[in-house]
């Protein structure tokens, strides 16, 4: 009953200070195995603690005890569980709750059990995210597809490892795009956009690829109709699968964009633009212009020459 009146207390105390109170009810859900899960799907899954950017561990996460949750939620930083104390740890989300967070606008109040000290915590989305953690089950299969397989980045660098104990930063490795690697470890990063780590080996160097396994924890506008990890890399040789060109593909390792390319060509090649215009026939660099027609490349106009 104490624990139920705090949750109460809480969450009424959040549509006041939006200015709306209404009634407030509770999606529950019975651990499906969909991939992608939204908010009001997490209950009864597990999460897993991500690791902190340096500069956010002395902070801690913005979760907190149950019977501390008001204060933190009104600011208090103090009451912020540590560290030290969770990374690497899992939880099980016992209860969503959602609550009108502006107009046309919904978050939730996620309520999760330790899954060792079953302490009681409870978190707050923003856009749909609670930052720091990843759906447990995505670390599972991410280890399960790649580990010990060669995959394909579609990145020119990828960020060296940090040797424990080494007063070098970790330098940038540099490889061919779509060029095979061997995935050695797959673990949880420090990034809820990219939560998973595959660590490579790079010609004898390790180097990480961050990824997202599913769009689960991320914001839903950010969702599309592929994996996201798909993003980051080929499962198979581009260069035997796609059927391209010697000379495609010396355009796109040498960073340019001509005529007759395709979008997925561009894309791989700079990268996506800034911004599209003309319902997806124009995208936008930062100094260059392209114009497609019928999704292949027209004419690349210098930005700077029209303006």
């Amino acid at each position: 009953m104490k624990l139920f009146n705090l949750r109460l207390l809480l969450v009424l105390s959040l549509l006041i200070a939006f200015g709306t109170v209404g009634s407030v009810w509770a999606e529950s859900s019975n651990a499906t195995p969909s991939v992608n899960l939204k908010t009001e799907q997490w209950t009864g899954h597990s999460f897993t603690f991500l690791a902190l950017p340096a500069d956010k561990q002395a902070a801690g996460y913005e979760i907190f005890a149950v019977d501390q949750a008001t204060q933190g939620f009104e600011g208090d930083q103090s009451v912020r569980i540590p560290y030290a104390q969770h990374v690497g740890k899992q939880v099980t989300v016992s209860e969503v709750i959602p609550y009108p967070a502006g107009p046309n606008q919904q978050e939730f109040m996620v309520y999760m059990t330790v899954n060792d000290t079953r302490e009681k915590l409870v978190g707050r989305t923003m856009r749909g995210q609670i930052e720091g953690l990843v759906l447990t089950d995505d670390l599972t299969k991410a280890k399960q597809q790649f580990l010990g397989k060669t995959i394909y980045p579609k990145f020119r660098e990828l960020t060296g490892m940090y040797i424990p104990g080494s007063n070098k930063n970790p330098m940038a490795v540099p490889i061919p795009i779509g060029s095979p690697v061997t995935v050695v470890d797959v673990f949880a990063g420090n990034q809820s956009q990219e939560p998973i780590w595959l660590v490579v080996s790079v010609n004898g160097e390790k180097a990480i690829l961050p990824i997202a396994y599913s769009w689960t924890n991320i914001p839903v506008t950010s969702w599309t109709g592929t994996q996201p990890w798909q993003d980051a890399l080929f499962s198979e040789d581009p260069r035997q699968t796609l059927g391209w060109s010697h000379n495609v593909w010396y355009q796109i390792e040498n960073g340019n964009v001509e005529p007759g390319m395709t979008k997925g060509q561009v894309l791989l090649s700079w990268g996506k633009p800034v911004r599209s215009e003309a319902d997806d026939s124009i995208w936008i660099y930062a100094n260059k212009k392209i114009n497609f027609s019928s999704d292949v490349v027209d004419t690349v106009e210098d930005v700077s020459t029209n303006q």
